[in-house]
């Protein structure tokens, strides 16, 4: 049976190679995040990522879109962007930038992208809310599908993109959720990331955004040991819930 490796890299930033083709999300390598500081070193360098076949942007937000880092990738790599975030994108060079809008596909050849909802915002400055943000659902043409969140809140559209895909495996967010009052329109908790992983009806969740940068009130350590604690009472979940640290690999049969 065919095999997907998932690379955790950190924060945002996912590795993923399935059928001969490749995707990274959000690259994320740099030290700070505007001015937010980062917790550990990435677990990936860009020479580790530089072969992808496509990238995947979810939003401007400083800590997924980083021009530093994304300017180090080939500019022949494909970048798939929100609408009105693909010029900042092409000022760095890239030869294709696609904007897609919620629901759209972009055919790559041997693989595919399509945008899909997310609960989330999308200014890089504050005085830019028309940027768009979104989340992909991508892989192999005919093999499975994956999920990537970027950056969401907790909404009926995993729902929604659960019965219009068999995903194998969601990479759901699972960090900076405090104060609830403020961040659960925005972001996911652990507890809301694992409704969301049985809403998409995906076998397999990988859960991201957590432990490279303190972005809310909760500390750095606490999304993914209440997702462990989590899991370990859930013998739903046995199996199926992949908690990597940064640079960690993950190998799974591919779903078909």
């Amino acid at each position: 049976m065919e095999k997907t490796e998932i690379r955790f890299v950190g924060h945002a930033t996912v590795y993923l190679e399935t059928g001969g083709v490749s995707f990274v999300t959000d690259p994320m390598l740099s030290q700070r995040a505007l001015v937010v500081r980062r917790f550990g070193a990435p677990g990936a360098e860009v020479k580790d990522l530089a072969g992808a076949s496509c990238i995947l942007v979810s939003h401007a937000h400083f800590d997924h879109l980083d021009l530093p880092t994304l300017d180090r990738f080939p500019k022949s790599t494909p970048v798939i962007t929100p609408h009105r975030v693909g010029s900042l994108v092409k000022k760095l060079g890239f030869s294709t930038v696609i904007e897609l809008a919620d629901w759209e596909t972009h055919q790559g050849g041997d693989f595919f992208v399509t945008a899909v909802p997310a609960r989330h915002f999308g200014e890089r400055i504050y005085v830019d809310p028309f940027r768009k943000y979104q989340g992909y659902v991508f892989g192999k043409n005919g093999g499975p599908a994956f999920y990537f969140a970027g950056d969401t809140g907790y909404f009926n559209g995993f729902a929604q993109i659960g019965e219009k895909f068999d995903i194998c495996c969601a990479l759901l967010p699972i960090g900076a959720y405090r104060p609830a009052f403020i961040m659960r329109r925005v972001h996911l908790n652990p507890h809301q990331a694992v409704q969301a992983f049985r809403d998409l009806k995906a076998r397999y969740m990988v859960p991201i955004h957590f432990g490279s940068f303190k972005l809310s009130l909760e500390p750095v350590s606490e999304p993914p040991r209440m997702l462990s604690s989590i899991v370990e009472n859930d013998l739903t979940l046995k199996d199926r819930v992949f908690i990597l640290k940064n640079g960690e690999k993950k190998i799974i049969e591919t779903c078909g």
